[in-house]
C-alpha cells in the first residue's frame, strides 16, 4: 500500500514540477472569464446561464479531457520506452497498482482544475434557482412499439417491396428509430392524455408542464388550450413553437377541497385553438416536479464530470500499456471523436442505406463505436444542468460505482496483464 501512495505522490509531483497543473488552471480561469465577453447570449438570464454552463464549463471539460488523455496515453508508454518502469518494479508492487496510482493522480489534477471552474461558475449564476425532476410519459419502449408496428407495416401495400424483402432485424431497427419521433395529433376541441407514474406525484407541490407544439402547416400558429392533472390546471394561449414551461395551479373545489394526487396520474390537454396540434410525446411533453437548488445540482454535475475524467484517464492508461505513445494517443483521440459523432450519424442516416455493402459496414461500425463509448457520452450532465433539470442522485451513485470505480479498475487490471508482456517484447 505504501508503494501505491508513493507512485501516486510521484505522479502528482510530476504534474506540479512540469507546471502542467498550473497551466491547466490558468487556461481554465482565462477561458471562464473571457468567453462570456467574447460570445454574447440572447440577453436573458437563461441564455447567459446556458452560455456559462455549456460553453464555459464545457470548454474546460474538453480541455481537461484532451490534456489528461494525452498525458495518460504517454505515461506508461514513455516509461516502457525509457526503461524506467523496471525501477518502479524494484519494490513489491503489482502492475495494476501502478496503473491505478497513476490514474488517481491524473483524476486528482483534473478534479482540482474542474473545481476552480465550478466555483467561478457558481459565483456568476443564481445558485438558489430551483431545478426540477423531469418525468416522461409512461409509454412502451421504442423497441416494443416497433415490434407492435412490424406486422401492420409489412402488410401495408404502401410499404416498398425492397423494404419487405429486407431482414426483419433491419426493419425493426428502422421502426424503432421512427418510434422516437412518433407524432400524435390533437384535433380542434379534442383532448389527449398521457400517463405519468412516480411516487413523488402523490405529494407533489408546484407542478409545471414543459412542452413543444407544432402545427401541420405553419409552426407559428396560435396555440390555445388547457392542461389538467388531478386538481392542477393551467391555461395556455398565444404561444408559438418553442420549448415553454407552464406552471400549474391547484384548483380548490368547494365542499371537497383538494383531491389528492396518486402515483399514477393522467395529464390531459384540451385543444381550444383553431388548428390541430402535433407533438412527439417522447420528446415534447414533460412533467416537472420541484427538486433542490442549482447549487446542489451543480455539485452533482461536478461529480459526474470527475467520473467522466476518471473513465477517460483509465482508458488512456490502458492504451498506454498496450501501444506505443503516438499510436495510443491517435487511437484515444479517434475513439473520443467517433464516440461523439456516432449518435448523430446513426440518427441522420436511416437503415435503408444498408442495401449497399459499404454503407452496411459503415453503419455497423458506427453502432459498435456508439455502444463502446456510451458510458462516456451519456455521463455528460451539462445539458441537464443548463435546462434546470435535476441530475438525479441515483444516477450519480450508479455512475460513481460503475463508471468511476468498476470500469477503471477493470481497465487497470487489463493494463496490468498487458504490461509485463510488453516488457518482455522490448
Amino acid at each position: 500500500m505504501n508503494s501505491f501512495w508513493r507512485i501516486f505522490s510521484l505522479e502528482l509531483i510530476g504534474f506540479v514540477r512540469s507546471k502542467t497543473l498550473a497551466m491547466l488552471t490558468v487556461v481554465s480561469i482565462v477561458w471562464m472569464f473571457a468567453l462570456p465577453r467574447l460570445v454574447h447570449s440572447d440577453g436573458t438570464a437563461e441564455g447567459l446561464r446556458e452560455l456559462d454552463v455549456r460553453y464555459s464549463l464545457g470548454g474546460v471539460l474538453v480541455l481537461l479531457v484532451i490534456s489528461l488523455l494525452a498525458s495518460a496515453t504517454g505515461s506508461l508508454a514513455r516509461e516502457r520506452a525509457e526503461k524506467r518502469l523496471q525501477l518502479t518494479l524494484v519494490r513489491p508492487v503489482r502492475y495494476a497498482a501502478i496503473v491505478l496510482a497513476k490514474a488517481l493522480a491524473h483524476v486528482v489534477v483534473g478534479a482540482a482544475v474542474l473545481a476552480v471552474a465550478v466555483v467561478i461558475l457558481a459565483c456568476r449564476v443564481d445558485c438558489a434557482r430551483p431545478c426540477a425532476h423531469v418525468l416522461k410519459p409512461l409509454l412502451p419502449s421504442p423497441r416494443e412499439e416497433a415490434k407492435e408496428m412490424y406486422g401492420a407495416f409489412m402488410a401495408d401495400p404502401e410499404t416498398p417491396p425492397a423494404v419487405k424483402r429486407t431482414k426483419k432485424a433491419i426493419v425493426l431497427r428502422l421502426l424503432e428509430n421512427k418510434a422516437l419521433d412518433h407524432y400524435q395529433t390533437i384535433p380542434t376541441n379534442a383532448t389527449l392524455t398521457w400517463t405519468f407514474s412516480d411516487p413523488a406525484l402523490a405529494t407533489a407541490e408546484g407542478l409545471s408542464v414543459r412542452m413543444r407544439f407544432s402545427t401541420a402547416f405553419n409552426s407559428r400558429e396560435e396555440v390555445r388550450g388547457v392542461f389538467t392533472i388531478g386538481d392542477w390546471t393551467a391555461s395556455v394561449s398565444n404561444i408559438t413553437q418553442a420549448i415553454l414551461t407552464v406552471p400549474l395551479a391547484r384548483e380548490f373545489r368547494f365542499g371537497t377541497g383538494y383531491k389528492p394526487m396518486t402515483p399514477d396520474s393522467e395529464l390531459a390537454f384540451h385543444n381550444q385553438g383553431r388548428n390541430p396540434l402535433m407533438l412527439r410525446p417522447r420528446k415534447d411533453i414533460d412533467l416537472l416536479l420541484p427538486a433542490d437548488s442549482f447549487a446542489a445540482n451543480l455539485l452533482r454535475s461536478y461529480v459526474l464530470l470527475v467520473v467522466t475524467l476518471a473513465l477517460v484517464v483509465a482508458f488512456g492508461l490502458f492504451l498506454s500499456a498496450s501501444l506505443g505513445r503516438p499510436v495510443a494517443l491517435f487511437v484515444a483521440i479517434v475513439t473520443v471523436l467517433v464516440g461523439e459523432m456516432s449518435p448523430s450519424v446513426i440518427e441522420q442516416y436511416p437503415d435503408e442505406l444498408e442495401t449497399k455493402l459499404s454503407d452496411r459496414i459503415g453503419l455497423v461500425l458506427t453502432r459498435f463505436a456508439a455502444e463502446v463509448t456510451r458510458p462516456v457520452t451519456t455521463l455528460n450532465p451539462l445539458e441537464r444542468l443548463s435546462l434546470d433539470e435535476c441530475v438525479e442522485p441515483s444516477t450519480v451513485l450508479r455512475a460513481v460505482a460503475f463508471d468511476g470505480l468498476l470500469l477503471p479498475v477493470v481497465l487497470a487490471v487489463l493494463a496490468g496483464f498487458v504490461l509485463p508482456r510488453k516488457q518482455e517484447d522490448q
